[in-house]
């Protein structure tokens, strides 16, 4: 039984005005938190998040925050509260199209879901973010992976499918400045021509390139898989 004026669920939430039952039960009582050490507000059509909310999950020593599926237009301005404690931040199905440059001072990040917005580039402070191993950019609209990427040098998994990109830089400072990666999707994009250095990158283990315009390599040789699609692609380097 949750104490009376206990936790985000209590009337004294903002400044002492009571809030309706549906306004409160969209927020996690501060016993979840301290018990998950997550902060979870998934598909409540928030806008955004009181300062109240994030101050709890840092007295709880909250690392996830999870803020899927709701109508945040940007990354909420006091996230930055929980910046030496996150290891990782779901903003998933949003309506963000910004990312501020504020996202280096959470450099315990491990993994960053940023699918399903709006976002057409991310600052090239992302690039300070060394621990990140798995970063979801689906679902945006990017034209091109923005270089801030490349500097990622512990990132093991990039899903970039279902966006407009119309080319990749595969080479020494582009994805090959990625020394950790495993897994790479691309698929449902526009990309033209596929390089063959990419051929290089003999640690992918899968490698997703299905739904773009490209001729080579063709549909059978993506059927065979990562292994034999890198093989082909070692081939067409030029000597």
């Amino acid at each position: 039984m949750t104490m009376v004026g206990d936790g985000l669920n209590s009337p004294r939430l903002q400044g002492g005005e009571a809030h309706s039952e549906e306004q409160r039960s969209v927020f996690p009582d501060k016993y979840l938190m301290r018990n998950t050490r997550i902060l979870n507000i998934k598909s409540t059509q928030i806008s955004e998040v009181p300062i109240e909310v994030f101050e709890a999950a840092r007295q709880e020593l909250v690392n996830i925050v999870s803020l899927e599926n709701n109508l945040l237009r940007e990354v909420p301005k006091d996230l930055h509260m929980l910046s030496e404690l996150l290891t990782q931040l779901i903003l998933t199905q949003n309506e963000i199209c910004f990312i501020p440059p504020n996202i280096s001072q959470f450099s315990k990040l491990v993994v960053l879901n940023l699918s399903g917005n709006l976002l057409c580039d991310l600052p090239m402070e992302l690039g300070g973010l060394k621990l990140l191993k798995e970063l979801d950019i689906s679902h945006n609209r990017f034209q091109h992976l923005p270089r801030s990427i490349y500097e990622l040098e512990s990132l093991v998994s990039l899903l970039a499918n279902d966006n407009q990109i119309k080319s990749m830089d595969a080479g020494p400072q582009g994805l090959g400045a990625l020394p950790q990666l495993l897994n790479l999707n691309l698929s449902n994009n526009d990309i033209r021509i596929v390089p063959p250095v990419l051929g290089n990158m003999q640690k992918l283990q899968k490698l997703e390139l299905w739904g773009n315009p490209f001729r080579q390599p063709r549909h059978q040789i993506l059927s065979m898989g990562t292994q034999s699609m890198l093989s082909y692609l070692r081939t067409r380097i030029p000597i």
